[in-house]
């Protein structure tokens, strides 16, 4: 009982900095972040991914990205705007994006740049159970742990040129799935944003 009581703590431990490692990232050399002034986020695709019911974790990783941009100043088209948009022009037919639909994008809607990507692993709240026992075998203690996981790919494109300007990779464990994906996609968006303010 003595090692269980031990491992609990330290399992504890490893879930709340599960996802403290950097994330991988790459920047197009020379390129000015400080010319972004509107963003177009688009949903993630998350058809790597089950997830039975509730908010589909692409709309929850794109929601994320929305929010830290807002709070970085940056204007950020309506995402039902660019969904209209895709539908309408016919530019979205493969679940991917090239760079010539990025440039029709960016012409109709004005943006400077587009931010998509991959939801490519998505664990919600698991909740298990650990039953501490006295030495009669009876239940002394009932433990519950809950964890969450998810791995993010993202990136961002130049309407002008249709290139990949950023691109990163990360993965965070957490209790709960929506505290998980605040850390990555925080995690992510922090690699840019000082040189999206360095105006």
């Amino acid at each position: 009982m003595k090692k269980l009581l031990f491992f609990i703590p330290l399992l504890c431990i490893i879930i709340l900095t599960g996802g403290c490692a950097r994330p991988r990232v790459a920047f197009m050399p020379g390129y000015d972040f400080t010319q972004i002034n509107q963003i177009g986020v688009l949903k993630f695709d998350s058809s790597q991914v089950d997830f039975v019911s509730g908010y589909d974790p692409g709309y929850m990783v794109a929601d994320e990205f929305v929010l830290q941009f807002l709070n970085e100043g940056v204007r950020v088209v309506e995402r039902s705007r660019l969904e209209e948009v895709l539908r309408e022009h016919a530019l979205w037919r493969s679940g991917d994006i090239d760079p010539e639909t990025v440039k029709e994008m960016g012409k109709i809607l004005g943006v400077d740049v587009l931010m998509l990507g991959t939801v490519t692993r998505y664990i919600p709240d698991e909740k298990n159970r650990i039953y501490v026992r006295d030495r009669e075998g009876n239940v002394k203690e009932e433990i519950f742990l809950v964890d969450a996981e998810v791995s993010i790919s993202a990136r961002m494109v130049d309407v002008v040129t249709g290139e990949v300007i950023w691109a990163g990779a990360y993965s965070y464990n957490s209790f709960y799935i929506e505290t998980a994906v605040r850390h990555a996609v925080n995690a992510l968006f922090n690699s840019i944003s000082q040189a999206i303010n360095n105006k």
